[in-house]
């Protein structure tokens, strides 16, 4: 797709970084509205077991409200492959950088 987007941009003498960035802009913020909805419900128990344990006193419920942290993160993947894209797509968006080799290296025409 990034390669189509540049194509179409040298076509009709579009700024490729801008054509790119409009393309990944919205990739970006539905990565960004599911990192937090994430984080919210691998917060919730945390505080949730904080919130028991200071109205009963018993530091167990915090402390499994604090295990639910240490588990593994379930957007990794997602935010690595964003990041990617990002560094990818401002790769191919900068015209002084990108190379012949870079803009036909998966060229099957």
């Amino acid at each position: 797709l990034l390669r189509t987007i540049t194509r179409y941009a040298d076509a009709n003498s579009l700024d490729r970084n801008h054509e790119i960035r409009e393309f990944l802009e919205p990739i970006e913020r539905r990565c960004a509205v599911r990192n937090e909805k994430a984080a919210l419900q691998q917060l919730l128990p945390a505080y949730a077991g904080y919130t028991v344990s200071l109205l009963t006193g018993n530091p167990l419920p915090l402390l499994l409200g604090a295990a639910a942290l240490t588990g593994p993160d379930p957007m990794m993947e997602e935010n690595t492959n964003v990041h990617g894209f990002r560094g990818l797509g401002s790769r191919t968006g900068d015209m002084e950088t990108a190379g012949l080799l870079d803009e036909n290296e998966f060229d099957d025409d």
